[in-house]
């Protein structure tokens, strides 16, 4: 059986992103042929990995989070591995690796992409990088629960967003419209609830060092969360949370415009495009 270190582990990353590039080269080119007829062809093919994508990962991070038991409502579960040292096994160091390799690979090919043009691609660039900055960290300072739990959060969303995109591309406008209303339920209530209600607060109002007494009376606080971990991973989250905020303003605004104006497109894109 392989077994895989914290240091070890960062070996995944290049045979990663080759994969993940090729993989991806390959399938958005057969989605384009067997589309070719579809005007937004290049947008669908897009739509369709990131589908693919984005489930993958959720699942994935949802078996490592059901594995350690990493509930919403249990803080000791989340934070106990800074005082058990448990949680790190193959499956989180592949996981964690390739979402870093996937994060690198897309960073890399944004200039071919159509998402280029958005109004929102400045922060997803800071977006991205916050990410990448994040998992690297967590595996520096052994946060393993927490960055597979914020991805999972993260990426739960993303699946949603992406089949209505490619529904409406198929020209599914209708049901676009009722699977993006899900997409704004499970982006509202992660990103903008969950998240800093569990891994933002909780390192400014006790919780975490109540939660880390609770699970060893003699623990050494300064020493399990670092001055370093307490500054910087509530301040990465934080810079997270407000490109949360800043998109949920976009999704009402989307959703207003739909049941008021009956206006239906992706406010980001410059253009609206037409699906028939």
């Amino acid at each position: 059986m392989i077994s895989l270190t914290p240091a070890t582990s960062f070996v995944l990353i290049p045979p990663f992103i080759i994969i993940h590039m090729a993989f991806r080269f390959y399938f958005q080119k057969f989605v384009m042929h067997y589309f070719r007829n579809n005007i937004n062809v290049k947008k669908l093919s897009e739509c369709m990995f990131y589908l693919l994508q984005y489930s993958v990962f959720t699942l994935i991070s949802s078996t490592i989070v059901i594995k350690n038991k990493l509930w919403w409502l249990n803080y000791e579960n989340l934070f106990c591995e800074k005082i058990y040292m448990h949680s790190f096994s193959t499956m989180t160091a592949c996981y964690l690796m390739l979402e870093l390799s996937v994060c690198i690979s897309t960073a890399m090919t944004w200039c071919f992409e159509t998402r280029k043009e958005h109004a929102d691609f400045i922060m997803m660039v800071v977006h991205h990088a916050c990410t990448i900055s994040l998992i690297c960290f967590s595996m520096y300072s052994q946060n393993y629960n927490m960055g597979v739990f914020t991805a999972n959060l993260h990426d739960i969303s993303d699946i949603f967003l992406e089949f209505s995109k490619m529904i409406y591309y198929l020209g599914f406008t209708q049901t676009s419209k009722v699977t993006f209303f899900l997409f704004g339920v499970s982006f509202i209530i992660p990103r903008c609830y969950v998240f800093p209600k569990f891994l933002i607060i909780p390192f400014y109002n006790g919780q975490l060092d109540d939660t880390l007494i609770k699970l060893d009376s003699n623990v050494d606080l300064l020493k399990a969360y670092s001055k370093l971990e307490r500054t910087y991973i509530p301040a990465a989250f934080t810079v997270l949370f407000i490109l949360n905020c800043i998109w949920t303003v976009a999704i009402v605004n989307m959703a207003l415009k739909l049941l008021i104006k009956k206006e239906w497109r992706d406010v980001r894109e410059k253009q609206v495009s037409k699906t028939d």
